[in-house]
C-alpha cells in the first residue's frame, strides 16, 4: 500500500487470476464522496475495459476497500455475461 501526494492509497489486489490496481481516496477531493479506480490489463466482471470508476458517499467505506471490491467482482463474477467470458478464455481460439 502507498499514500500517494494527491490524496490517493494505492494498493495491489490480486483477484483468481487477475492482478488489479486499486486506487483509492476515501475523501475526494476534501468533499463528501469517496472515489475507487480500478486498473487491469484484462476485462473484469465489472468492466469491459479493465478500467472502473466509482464514486460513494463519504462514509460507507470507512477503511474498507479491499472488502468492498473484492465482493462487487465476486457478485459480478456470478452474471451470465462473465460466466461465458471465462469460458470464452479458457478456450483456444485459432483466429
Amino acid at each position: 500500500m502507498s499514500e500517494q501526494d494527491d490524496g490517493y492509497t494505492q494498493v495491489a489486489l490480486q483477484w483468481g487470476d487477475f492482478d488489479i490496481s486499486v486506487q483509492y481516496a476515501l475523501c475526494w477531493l476534501s468533499g463528501p464522496m469517496c472515489h475507487i479506480e480500478l486498473r487491469c490489463d484484462e476485462p473484469l466482471p465489472v468492466t469491459e475495459t479493465g478500467y472502473r470508476s466509482i464514486f460513494l458517499a463519504k462514509g460507507i467505506l470507512k477503511d474498507e476497500v479491499f472488502s468492498f471490491v473484492s465482493t462487487l467482482l465476486d457478485e459480478a463474477a456470478q452474471g451470465n455475461a462473465w460466466q461465458r467470458h471465462m469460458a470464452d478464455r479458457r478456450q483456444l481460439k485459432l483466429f
